[in-house]
């Protein structure tokens, strides 16, 4: 049942975000969401020219925050990075920290990344190892204001990519999202790398998780690949496997389930926390920052949620307290604005209320929210 739940979620979000049709409601010909630009990238390493896909947190060009950066092999498959990047920003509303998505075409297939078969020549792979470390991250750091996380995710053949990156450069990214890793695929390379290779002698907090349906014939592969995991791996290394239920190759739902096993406490909403004050949600988030290594600001639709309710539980001090301190974290944020406008209209400030609603539609005129509280206020 919760598979099945996972399923629709994620269908949802690619439907709903990704295909939308409607129009901005003062900008006819504007889409509801845009899904990024695409760049090119010489390089020197591969001898060739490298499309990237790129795609930036909504809030991206007003905002001076810092963002953990995802990468994605195989974007040339734009069905597959249109539901990433949508749910990515779905997600990113409170489930998890929002991050800059970087895609890479591989219009020569992803069998690319593989080890030639006949006799394990590497050549290939290592040279895009070579790539990424020393011409596509510095090249990313250099262009967008990226935090000092990394993820790098990979499906089928360029699973078993994503693998053997760990095993070869396990400190280049924070966390590894294989789905369906191809790791029948030469299988001696990856254990001769797991018992002598670099992952063996890491002391930095690393992540592996693996994803895979019963149906596609891997549980062997992957229950071997983790034997020898577990028997050479250091402490700093965790790794999770997950074998879904009939969700055939590269299972739709891994995407979701792989970000929500990274940051599974980020919500501080939930039963187990209950974090009921400015000062307890904020350090929740400075707890994850240490925990992760770079700052994560509580989400301004954390602040406003947290806000809201203060509101309707009519503790008018505290929540303006929580709306003041959003407008001094988000100064460019609309729902900073928004909530501080309710709670002027809640103080009676009606005045002060619609001066705050005008300016949350002065940094977004098609806010709805704050026009129709704005209309409720002239009524």
């Amino acid at each position: 049942m919760k598979i099945t739940k996972l399923l629709i979620l994620v269908c949802t979000i690619a439907l709903n975000t990704v295909f939308a049709q409607e129009k901005a409601e003062n900008d006819p010909d504007k889409p509801v969401v845009t899904l990024g630009e695409i760049s090119l990238l010489q390089s020197k390493e591969l001898n060739k020219t490298i499309p990237l896909s790129i795609h930036l947190p909504e809030n991206y060009d007003s905002s001076k925050k810092s963002y953990p950066v995802l990468y994605m092999l195989g974007s040339d498959y734009r069905a597959r990075f249109a539901m990433l990047a949508s749910t990515l920003d779905y997600m990113g509303e409170g489930q998890i920290p929002e991050m800059i998505l970087i895609g890479i075409d591989l219009p020569e297939g992803n069998s690319i990344l593989l080890p030639t078969r006949k006799n394990q020549d590497t050549t290939i792979p290592d040279n895009h190892i070579n790539f990424f470390e020393t011409e596509l991250i510095p090249h990313v750091d250099n262009n967008y204001r990226t935090a000092p996380f990394n993820i790098l995710y990979g499906a089928s053949n360029s699973g078993f990519f994503t693998v053997y990156m760990l095993l070869n450069k396990p400190l280049l990214f924070n966390s590894y999202f294989a789905s369906s890793p191809s790791i029948m695929h030469i299988p001696k390379v990856l254990q001769q790398k797991i018992k002598t290779g670099p992952l063996k002698t890491l002391s930095k907090n690393r992540s592996l998780h693996i994803i895979y349906s019963d149906d596609e014939g891997l549980t062997n592969h992957v229950s071997e690949f983790t034997r020898v995991v577990e028997d050479h791996k250091p402490d700093s290394f965790t790794y999770k496997v997950d074998e879904l239920v009939n969700q055939g190759h590269v299972p739709a739902m891994d995407f979701t389930l792989f970000l929500l096993a990274l940051y599974p406490d980020f919500n501080p909403f939930n039963p187990s926390e209950n974090l009921e004050s400015l000062d307890k949600v904020t350090q929740h988030f400075d707890r994850l920052s240490k925990r992760y290594g770079y700052e994560i600001k509580t989400p301004i639709s954390v602040i406003f949620n947290l806000g809201f309710h203060t509101i309707l539980s009519k503790d008018l001090i505290a929540a303006e307290e929580i709306f003041q301190y959003s407008l001094e974290v988000y100064p460019e944020g609309k729902e900073s604005y928004l909530g501080m406008g309710l709670v002027r209209k809640a103080q009676g400030q009606l005045e002060n209320a619609r001066v705050m609603l005008e300016k949350a539609l002065t940094i977004d005129p098609d806010f709805s929210l704050a026009k129709r509280w704005l209309q409720r206020l002239k009524n």
